[in-house]
């Protein structure tokens, strides 16, 4: 038989989306038709890909090993579609991009390379700000944004899930030695903090464990700047302790420059948006140089989803 297409396609854009509801809007299907063609896919599987309650939806085991092979054969169908309706296989133009400046140069920066090798005719300006800068002004096309837990952000356009990453405290192994035994969050209040300004309570650390039990612990401000990179010295230098994403310390982290404090509690879990600015929320109604450019950073940091996460997301069903 041939592969259900059209259920992978639905599959990938509810995960995407969080909800039947939400996949249908994207689509231009109606709630029920999405629901049965996801029930349709399931039953040919014989295994179940979302775990479904009255007010949340996520993807069972089997769901998440199968989600980036099933965004990846949507977007390379889609993609094609467009390009031959475009009369054109070269994507060419000019992207305007704006993401974080952690990410930016921790993850963007090591794989746009090869992008630009693969298609010479596409250009790029690129703005790294921590801030949450403007995409109405005119100024981006694009954007990458990092949210808490699951939330899309709110966009003019469409808000397409790259990958997720986890917040790791951490401190040099020389302060943890300092430290000396800390058994659970509250034996670190008052100690010193390298915090981000960006949080809403930078000294506020908000941790939770492997088994699900939650706690805070609140720091005493040591350096508080609003990029997390220029953190990254005084971390390694015993300054202090600080919440960090995964995706900028596991350099750090793999080297033993520095370690996890409390390995079994983590902060929260982020998702990382690529977001397209003033045109329509699926991918076919995007310009060909922006489509290739999200299913490149799709297959290229897909997997990059933390595999604590991917853990934590097991203990809880």
């Amino acid at each position: 038989m041939l592969p259900d297409l059209e259920g992978w396609a639905v599959f990938a854009r509810v995960a995407e989306s969080g909800s039947f509801a939400s996949a249908a809007r994207t689509l231009g299907l109606s709630p029920p038709t999405v629901s049965k063609v996801i029930a349709r896919l399931e039953h040919r599987l014989k295994t179940t890909l979302f775990q479904r309650s009255a007010r949340h939806l996520s993807l069972t085991s089997a769901g998440v090993a199968c989600l980036e092979r099933a965004r990846r054969m949507l977007a390379d169908g889609e993609g094609l579609e467009a390009e031959l309706r475009e009369g054109s296989v070269s994507p060419r133009g000019t992207i305007r991009l704006a993401a974080p400046m952690g990410f930016g140069l921790d993850i963007l920066g090591p794989v746009l390379p090869e992008f630009m090798d693969r298609y010479p005719d596409i250009s790029m300006e690129i703005d790294l700000d921590d801030r949450t800068v403007d995409l109405l002004s005119g100024r981006f096309e694009a954007a990458v944004r990092i949210t808490p837990g699951d939330f899309a952000p709110v966009t003019n356009g469409g808000a397409h899930l790259l990958c997720r990453s986890v917040m790791r405290l951490v401190c040099s192994p020389q302060m943890k030695e300092r430290l000396g035994t800390i058994e659970k969050p509250e034996d670190l209040s008052g100690n010193a903090g390298l915090l981000y300004a960006n949080s809403d309570l930078p000294d506020l650390l908000r941790l939770t464990h492997e088994s699900g039990q939650q706690a805070s612990v609140r720091l005493r401000s040591r350096m508080m700047v609003n990029s997390g990179d220029m953190l990254l010295p005084a971390l390694r230098n015993g300054s202090g302790l600080a919440l960090l994403p995964d995706f900028m310390l596991r350099r750090d982290l793999d080297a033993g420059r520095l370690v996890e404090v409390l390995p079994k509690w983590r902060g929260s879990v982020l998702s990382v948006w690529f977001m397209v600015v003033g045109c329509g929320a699926t991918r076919m109604q995007m310009p060909a140089r922006l489509r290739v450019l999200l299913a490149y950073l799709e297959q290229a940091l897909g997997g990059k989803i933390s595999q604590d996460y991917s853990a934590a997301q097991e203990k809880t069903r």
